[in-house]
């Protein structure tokens, strides 16, 4: 039965006697010693053979140790084979520093101890593995991204289509009703075509933040206020939706389409729940502890579902107006948080209602 070989193990020495002794010291079922003589020969073999781990003896005549690394760093195809340098010219710093600098990732000085040999080659053959295994992960990761961003544009595409289609019946109905139609009518109409324009924006933007924005890349300096009211305007919150503001007026530094949909979510979800007659909601910016609390006078959450109400699909069932949600907000608003540094929470030391905390906000840095 043969056995599978896992490593190619690449020696090179210009004296045959080193290459035999170091093969037996290294022979393994699963691996394939292959041996050279020179640096020249080295270089064409790494044409043709997958290498786990390079052995090059330093004192070669033509090239050396030095060169041979030197060459191998420089193409992308070879750069990130370890390498050990075997030498037995001298452990002085000079010469150990020269190595390192060129990419070596160790050396084994002559004579060679055989247990020392055998433990360095394994442990480099394991980083070897692992750096294959993340490889592999990341080819994953970046296979999903594409499947990703192909299903963010088709669900991009499939909600600005009803959403062009409202626009289009409405502009329509004014053409060929306008003089029917009454002022409180067209005034209607007027915020129908608004909030699609502005639903349609919003879908423009979280499909470039979702192409374009990765961990915590992207942030600007944003206006705290602006953001807030751009998000109020989009919500169009009834008469009996009361949203005070209190010291928003402050610069932090944050992802603009991010920061929205953190308060979108939040700000949704004081309305939907609330089961008051009179939705009071408090938007308030603390610039000492760097942190936003956003308050209403809901009926709250249990303490005991105060973190999991984070989680994926975690609801809270129906709110009083009959409304479910889908357990993916909040669990957005905090991976959003995350990628910008930033902590939410609920407090449930808010006896009033509920409290949302967003921490560890940055403001803008002042430049002299």
């Amino acid at each position: 039965m043969s056995t599978t070989i896992k490593h190619k193990l690449l020696l090179i020495d210009d004296k045959p006697a080193n290459l035999i002794a170091l093969k037996s010291m290294l022979e393994k079922p699963n691996r394939e010693i292959i041996c050279c003589n020179s640096g020249n020969e080295g270089l064409q073999l790494l044409l043709k053979e997958k290498i786990s781990l390079i052995l090059v003896d330093v004192q070669m005549p033509e090239m050396d140790g030095y060169e041979f690394v030197e060459i191998t760093k420089q193409h992308p195809a070879t750069a990130n084979i370890p390498t050990i340098f075997v030498t037995a010219i001298s452990d002085e710093a000079q010469y150990i520093n020269k190595a390192y600098d060129l990419g070596a990732i160790d050396f084994l000085f002559k004579p060679l101890v055989t247990e020392i040999t055998r433990k360095k080659v394994d442990s480099f053959l394991k980083i070897w593995d692992y750096d294959q295994e993340l490889q592999k992960l990341n080819e994953k990761l970046v296979a999903k991204n594409g499947e990703l961003e192909q299903f963010a544009n088709i669900i991009a595409h499939d909600l600005k289509s009803p959403l062009n289609n409202i626009t289009s019946l409405i502009e329509f109905i004014e053409e060929e009703h306008i003089l029917d139609l009454k002022e409180e009518a067209t005034d209607l109409f007027d915020m129908v075509k608004s909030s699609a324009k502005s639903m349609s924006k919003l879908i423009d933007d979280l499909l470039h933040y979702s192409k374009n924005v990765e961990n915590n890349e992207g942030k600007e300096s944003v206006n705290i206020l602006n953001e807030v009211n751009a998000v109020i305007k989009l919500i169009n919150p009834n008469n009996n939706i009361k949203i005070t503001k209190e010291n928003l007026n402050h610069i932090i530094h944050f992802q603009s389409v991010a920061f929205k949909q953190i308060i979108q979510n939040l700000l949704s979800n004081a309305i939907k729940y609330n089961d008051k007659e009179i939705t009071e909601i408090a938007i308030i910016y603390d610039e000492n502890t760097q942190q936003i609390a956003i308050r209403d006078n809901g009926p709250g959450i249990p303490e005991n579902q105060a973190e999991k109400i984070f989680q994926m699909f975690y609801t809270l069932g129906q709110s009083s107006r009959g409304e479910s949600g889908t357990g993916i907000g909040l669990n957005l608003v905090r991976k959003l948080a995350e990628r910008n540094e930033v902590k939410v929470y609920y407090n449930p030391q808010y006896k009033e209602g509920s409290e949302f905390i967003i921490s560890d906000l940055k403001p803008e840095l002042k430049t002299a």
